[in-house]
Order: structure tokens, then C-alpha cells, then sequence
């Protein structure tokens, strides 16, 4: 079989927060395996922010970090990391500007326990990351920071998003995750870039990939690949960028594209 491979970003594309991943999603992929094909999961998620529930499906091959770590099997191909001095230049940023910060490391997070001036909503976020990562999420300051690949900064009233992005954009790619987290991602990395290392590494052409994503930290990712597919739940805004459009992640979305592709 002339085999396939396919990326699948993570949140609000093969699971949502709250809601896990739908049965018919994991089943699908599952499949898809079977057929000859190759699932990869494809996420901005660091390493150590991608859950087991995620792995369901038997992803062989991981794209995390949004490009700084690939994964193929059990071994890591490559993996880019930000120099510490770096790391505290951008936490201090972070803060300065407002935000409380999630530095993302391959092996451990980065974040405040408590912070009087979080919304509850930032307050879930990183209830959430300290109930699924455990002792690998660390309070910060209690450890140095070790395999740092990127940064986020969670939004809290009167945050400076402009400074943030003014002090930051020349070397780093800065994304708005709808006013819940502000993320920072080193140039020249994106999901595209993974995308690419790995597909030259297994030797697939252009012409058999695939993508699913919802959001903008997908775009790079979606616009490289020859099949780029937009979840019916994504950004509007995305939807002008690609060719593909299927069902939300919860509506067969995933099940209902690959269906479409006579991939399963």
C-alpha cells in the first residue's frame, strides 16, 4: 500500500478539554493504522503536556513543542532547546508584562501555583496541567529551567499583550489562543518545520500528507501539506487558508474526513 501520513493537532481537534477524545475519533485512527497509514500527533504541547489519554490511539510518531521536538518510535530525532538565560529573559517578560507564565520544558512545567490576580479561568488552566502532569509541573522558582522549548503566558486583567508582543516578536512567533493563553514559540519552529524533517526522515512524498487542525498555531501546518483540513470548530478566520473543511472535532469530524480521503 502506498502509505499516508497524516498529522493531528490536539486540542479542539481530537480532544477537548473537559470532553476527552471522541470514541469514534480514537477508533478511526486507530484504523487508520491498520490500513497502512501513519497517524502523527502534531501538537504546540511540549513533551511533557502530552497526557496518556492523547497516546490512545497508538501514535507511533510525536510533533511537539510546535516543531522543537520530533519523536519517532522510542527515539527522539531532534530536540531544540532555549538557552536558561533565555528562559528566565521571557519568564521575567512575561510577568512584567502581566501574565502568569507556563515555561514549557521537554520533561517538566514551569508555572505559578498561586497567583492572587488570576481569573478562575487561569486558575483552571493550571489546575488542570498540575492534575495531569503531577510532580513534572513544578512551582516556579523551585528548580531551574532545564529543556525549555517554548513559553506561554496566561492572560489576567489588565495584561500588557502589546509590550509583550513588542518586546518578543523579533524572535519569536507569538500567538493569541483566545485570550486564555499568549504563546511564544523560537523561530523559525512550527509545526510545518517538524512536518518536514520528519516526512524527508521516513522518506514520504509531499503528495501523501495530510493535516487536521483548528486553530492558528495550525496554519503553518495546514498550509504546507498537500491536504490541509479545518475542524468545523476552528478560528473562521482559518478557514480562508486551506481547501478542506470538515465536521467539529465532537460531530465525526475526523471519522467523516478521513472517510472523504478513502483513508479508513
Amino acid at each position: 500500500m502506498n502509505a499516508k501520513i497524516i498529522f493531528f493537532d490536539i486540542d479542539g481537534t481530537i480532544y477537548k478539554f473537559n470532553e476527552g477524545m471522541p470514541k469514534d475519533t480514537l477508533e478511526s485512527i486507530i484504523k487508520l493504522k491498520q490500513n497502512g497509514h501513519i497517524p502523527v500527533l502534531c501538537t504546540g504541547r511540549t513533551k511533557v503536556m502530552i497526557y496518556d489519554e492523547f497516546l490512545k490511539p497508538g501514535f507511533d510518531y510525536i510533533i511537539a513543542g510546535s516543531g522543537t521536538y520530533i519523536q519517532a518510535k522510542d527515539n527522539v530525532d531532534f530536540f531544540y532547546k532555549l538557552d536558561v538565560d533565555e528562559v528566565k529573559r521571557i519568564t521575567e517578560g512575561f510577568i512584567s508584562h502581566g501574565f502568569s507564565p507556563v515555561i514549557e520544558g521537554r520533561d517538566d512545567l514551569f508555572v505559578e501555583y498561586e497567583n492572587k490576580f488570576r481569573t478562575p479561568r487561569g486558575d483552571r488552566i493550571i489546575a488542570n496541567y498540575r492534575k495531569h502532569i503531577g510532580d513534572k509541573c513544578i512551582n516556579i522558582g523551585s528548580k531551574s529551567f532545564e529543556n525549555v522549548s517554548k513559553a506561554s503566558g496566561v492572560f489576567m486583567p489588565g495584561c500588557d499583550m502589546d509590550g509583550m508582543i513588542k518586546a518578543f516578536s523579533d524572535n519569536y512567533s507569538i500567538i493569541n489562543h483566545n485570550n486564555d493563553l499568549l504563546e511564544l514559540v523560537p523561530k523559525p519552529y512550527n509545526k510545518a518545520i517538524g512536518i518536514e524533517k520528519l516526512i524527508t526522515a521516513l522518506g514520504i512524498p509531499h503528495e501523501n500528507t495530510y493535516a487536521f487542525g483548528d486553530s492558528f498555531n495550525d496554519l503553518e501546518m495546514l498550509t504546507y501539506v498537500k491536504y490541509g483540513i479545518c475542524m468545523g470548530n476552528s478560528d473562521k478566520e482559518l478557514f480562508q487558508y486551506t481547501n478542506y473543511r470538515t465536521e467539529d472535532y465532537n460531530k465525526f469530524g475526523i471519522t467523516n474526513a478521513l472517510r472523504r480521503f478513502d483513508l479508513i
